[in-house]
């Protein structure tokens, strides 16, 4: 997992994402002095409020637009993107960025959709006399990035068939085919699946507090139905897990007895600390640190 986690926010982590991306106000001065802050804001068209020395100048209109391609290459999707380097005009034209503050809305990775990104990234290293020369951006040292990531109902269903989470709703499918036939398939002729349905049968999704339920329909025209629900928890800040997960098949409304498997744990690699992970029937945000590593 090579994307940033996110820092937390002072507002509650059910309460909806800002319909803006996070701002930063901050300009530098006009003296162009060597040692003195450079903290420009940038926004999606890589703009700065910063001017004052060639130095500052070079910074300012070659750096933010190479850093803004850098992530636009990174993810399949970035809209709303805004962000703010933070350091001495010494430190950043030899390369050295001390911290990047950043926002962003509809964000995806590897098919892993979120509404909402607010990170910082500190001691970062890069490779900036190529980049004045008009080489690409290029990362020279690995760095951490702090922040928050929030997901609504809507991006927890487009991410469905993301690699990590279709692979570890996958695990789901392959054990409930492996227990038992006369304990899986009770009150009901439909065996087991051995894999996940695909996204166009997914009739609804709901989260609750700590849960995920979804629902699929199997077979229309029987009013046939499959229900999942499982319980999300992340442990030792790398796990996330779906755990205590009922599968149970339905008609009409008329629900089977649930089958229960085990824990599904999905490993975020040991680049991922995640502090917190908040589930409630708005949204589900994760809270930590993710080391990039070049």
């Amino acid at each position: 997992m090579t994307t940033p986690a996110a820092t937390p926010l002072n507002s509650s982590p059910s309460a909806p994402p800002p319909s803006q991306p996070v701002g930063c106000e901050a300009e530098a001065s006009d003296t162009g002095a060597e040692g003195e802050d450079f903290t420009p804001e940038v926004a999606e068209d890589g703009a700065s409020k910063a001017d004052g020395s060639a130095g500052r100048g070079l910074i300012s209109r070659l750096l933010p637009p190479a850093i803004r391609l850098w992530l636009h290459s990174q993810l399949d999707r970035l809209e709303g993107l805004a962000f703010q380097m933070e350091g001495k005009d010494r430190q950043i034209l030899s390369g050295h960025i001390p911290q990047i503050s950043l926002s962003a809305q509809q964000a995806v990775y590897r098919g892993l959709h979120v509404s909402q990104v607010v990170v910082a990234a500190k001691e970062i290293r890069v490779n900036l006399g190529q980049v004045l020369r008009g080489k690409p951006l290029r990362l020279l040292q690995a760095f951490p990035v702090e922040g928050q990531v929030y997901l609504s109902t809507d991006d927890v269903r487009a991410s469905l068939h993301a690699p990590l989470l279709e692979q570890g709703l996958q695990d789901v499918f392959q054990r409930w085919a492996e227990v038992s036939p006369d304990t899986a398939s009770e009150n009901s002729a439909t065996p087991p699946l051995t894999e996940l349905p695909p996204a166009t049968q997914l009739i609804d999704i709901t989260l609750g507090h700590g849960t995920l339920t979804l629902i699929w329909s199997l077979a229309a025209e029987t009013d046939q139905q499959l229900r999942l629900h499982t319980h999300l928890t992340m442990t030792e800040g790398r796990y996330f897990s779906l755990g205590h997960t009922e599968v149970q098949v339905g008609h009409g409304g008329t629900w089977a007895t649930p089958t229960r498997l085990g824990d599904v744990v999905m490993d975020l690699g040991s680049e991922a600390q995640i502090h917190r992970l908040t589930v409630t029937p708005e949204a589900m945000v994760m809270e930590g640190v993710v080391r990039v590593i070049p």
